[in-house]
């Protein structure tokens, strides 16, 4: 028996609810698990999460939702992409868990996702399988890592081990208790544009580092690249430079950035600056 055209409709209409908003809250965890590769999840408003949710191969999550987990810091993330490639996260905000959003594996776009009030870093990207992968017009903040004094939890990291091709374009971060943007101890150059971090070091009566944007580590010999990125006002942190190479010998390089108001002077190492002001005491 042939279907007619409304049937059709309706069996197509079906199909996109069970992928969609359509789904019950404390089914969503499960519904992402379980979606098919090439498929996408559609969301809207907020979800109670109490598992940590890992996000297939070439699955797209696409909101505005929010991801209220109830995790803490009992799992490594909440939204967690550990394997394939190819996923997709659009506006999301993810609160409660370890990490936010959390991705190991490769080619991922992160785009226009907010990450506060979780247990560690609010984005991460790590591991040699995380190359290729975009973070981009993200806001981070707020988030804080009260089991170890606040030393872990940044805004935006790509660090760890992280692979090449990756890039963080337009991102935010602010009011973490340890840095905003970190960088140590990667395998490649990351290349970054348009980012803002301040108010970075503490939170919540917890302390870190509080740099604005942490290009490295003592060993890395990386030319990480940032162009139109500025630091500003971040005071609180016990290391609370607006940009520091931290012992990265690289000869990183710095266009158009900006750095103002921090607690110390920047610590530039071997960086090559061009159309650059910045905070020298």
């Amino acid at each position: 028996m042939s279907l007619t055209k409304t049937q059709k409709c309706i069996g197509v209409i079906a199909a996109v609810a069970v992928l969609g908003s359509a789904v019950a809250k404390a089914d969503i965890g499960n519904t992402i698990n379980n979606a098919k590769t090439g498929t996408t999840v559609t969301v809207s408003g907020t979800y109670s999460v109490a598992e940590e949710v890992h996000v297939p191969s070439a699955v797209t999550i696409k909101g505005p939702a929010t991801f209220n987990f109830t995790t803490g810091s009992g799992t490594t993330a909440g939204l967690y992409c550990s394997s394939g490639s190819g996923q997709k996260i659009q506006s999301i905000t993810v609160t409660g868990a370890n990490h936010g959003i959390y991705v190991t594996c490769g080619s991922v776009q992160v785009t226009s996702c907010s990450a506060h009030n979780n247990w560690n870093t609010g984005i991460q990207v790590s591991d040699s399988g995380g190359a290729n992968c975009t973070v981009s017009g993200c806001t981070s903040y707020d988030n804080v890592d009260k089991e170890s004094g606040g030393g872990n939890a940044d805004g935006i990291c790509v660090k760890s081990g992280a692979g090449s091709g990756n890039k963080v374009s337009n991102c935010t971060a602010y009011s973490n208790s340890d840095d905003g943007f970190d960088y140590e101890k990667d395998t490649a150059t990351v290349v970054s544009t348009g980012l803002v971090s301040y108010n970075e070091g503490s939170y919540d009566g917890y302390q870190g580092n509080g740099n604005g944007i942490k290009m490295g580590i003592g060993g890395d010999n990386l030319a990480h690249s940032y162009t139109s990125c500025t630091a500003y006002n971040n005071t609180a942190g016990n290391s609370p430079h607006g940009f520091s190479t931290n012992g990265n010998t690289g000869k990183i390089h710095l266009t158009s950035c900006h750095s103002y108001g921090n607690g110390k002077a920047d610590v530039l190492g071997n960086c090559v600056l061009s159309n650059c002001t910045m905070q020298t005491n």
